[in-house]
């Protein structure tokens, strides 16, 4: 899912118990850095002298990852190969990198993957969606930005497809850890962009998420009482399309787009923006923070919504990128978690609502920070240390 510039596990190996006690555990000492941002729960500072006490309200970031659903055990094979070794345990890292961490070279023929976790599983495997919940939250991450569509179809219930079954699960997830009084929230990121779907099929998505989830309380309402939708490819749709579907649900969702310019006669039928920059390189390309404050001001300079709020920004942040193997043609290295921090800080001067972290589980274009071999925590410990300023 690159854009272009402005122009696993069997549920872990340690046993499914442990990882829950141990995210659990974490999460006590971790829970004020995934709160929304407000007078009652941002950090205070507090000075103090002999005669005046002054207080200075922090705020902290925060900090979606794009989830995605379409991992089984079918979806791992397809990537990896048949000549890839399954029965090796631990699996064997697929591909080797250079010294700088690119120019990937397989190691099985087939392969597209430079990285695997010890065991496959796939998401519909009892318990695996449940672990990326708990292993996000601990982290302290805000929450998941799910991509997902349904089936197009007028009437579709849960069963419809593979994407609905999983999406169901990933909100069981999230309200099993918010019982638990772990904040742990959830956007959608709808899956428009790959494939351009009519408006029939988009309207009828939005109706069995607006029937289903639309007053659901693991979807984040912290800065709209609307459930927040980012329209991926939004920008490949006619303005007659988002006058539509801005029409019948934008009562229910605050619909972000997915634009990589900003246009005064779109922008009426969006809430904001949510650019999805998987490849933007801090290195080679510095001259994209700039670009990136330029489409804020320009998002932000289009008027208010509808509901009388303002539009909002919301700016990518990624590890690195690589799909060398995959077919694609540039690399961004990871760093050891210093590239992240460079787009962040870089990011920051758009001074954006939110960030859109790319990505959970986007393995085959290297932009994951869900642990595994190569990596391990490496990107979701800078993850937790840039939400708290560290």
């Amino acid at each position: 899912m690159k854009h272009q510039a402005l122009s696993r596990r069997a549920v872990r190996v340690h046993p499914a118990a442990v990882a829950v006690v141990i995210a659990l555990a974490l999460l006590t000492s971790l829970a004020v850095a995934n709160r929304p941002v407000s007078a009652t729960n941002a950090t205070t500072v507090t000075a103090k002298t002999s005669t005046v006490t002054t207080t200075t309200t922090v705020a902290r970031p925060r900090i979606l990852a794009y989830y995605y659903l379409w991992w089984s055990r079918a979806h791992w094979t397809s990537l990896l190969g048949s000549h890839y070794p399954y029965t090796q345990s631990p699996l064997p890292l697929p591909a080797r990198l250079d010294a700088n961490g690119c120019n990937p070279v397989s190691n099985y023929v087939g392969n597209t993957l430079t990285d695997v976790p010890a065991v496959l599983g796939g998401q519909d495997d009892p318990g695996y969606i449940a672990a990326d919940v708990a292993e996000a939250a601990a982290a302290g991450l805000t929450g998941f930005i799910v991509n997902w569509n349904g089936s197009g179809t007028a009437g579709q219930t849960v069963t419809s497809n593979q994407y609905n079954r999983r999406l169901q699960a990933l909100f069981d997830a999230v309200h099993a850890i918010n019982k638990r009084g772990i904040p742990f929230t959830l956007w959608i990121s709808y899956k428009a962009s790959a494939s351009i779907l009519t408006a029939s099929h988009i309207a009828n998505d939005l109706a069995y998420l607006k029937a289903r989830y639309g007053t659901d309380t693991a979807l984040d309402r912290s800065q709209s009482k609307r459930a927040t939708l980012i329209w991926q490819g939004s920008r490949k749709y006619p303005v007659s399309t988002l006058q539509a579907i801005s029409k019948t649900y934008r009562s229910t969702f605050r619909i972000l787009g997915d634009e990589s310019s900003w246009s005064t006669t779109r922008a009426p039928y969006l809430d904001g923006d949510a650019y999805y920059w998987s490849s933007q390189d801090p290195y080679k390309n510095p001259q994209s923070f700039t670009q990136l404050e330029t489409l804020a001001k320009a998002v932000r300079a289009s008027g208010v919504n509808p509901d009388g709020s303002r539009k909002a920004w919301i700016a990518p942040l990624a590890p690195g990128y690589d799909k060398q193997l995959a077919g694609g043609t540039n690399c961004v290295p990871r760093k050891g978690g210093q590239t992240m921090r460079a787009l962040f800080n870089g990011n920051a001067k758009s001074a954006p609502d939110a960030y859109g972290l790319i990505s959970w589980n986007e393995i085959a274009e290297g932009t994951y920070i869900d642990p595994m071999q190569r990596y391990g925590k490496t990107d979701l410990n800078m993850a937790h240390n840039l939400m708290i300023g560290s």
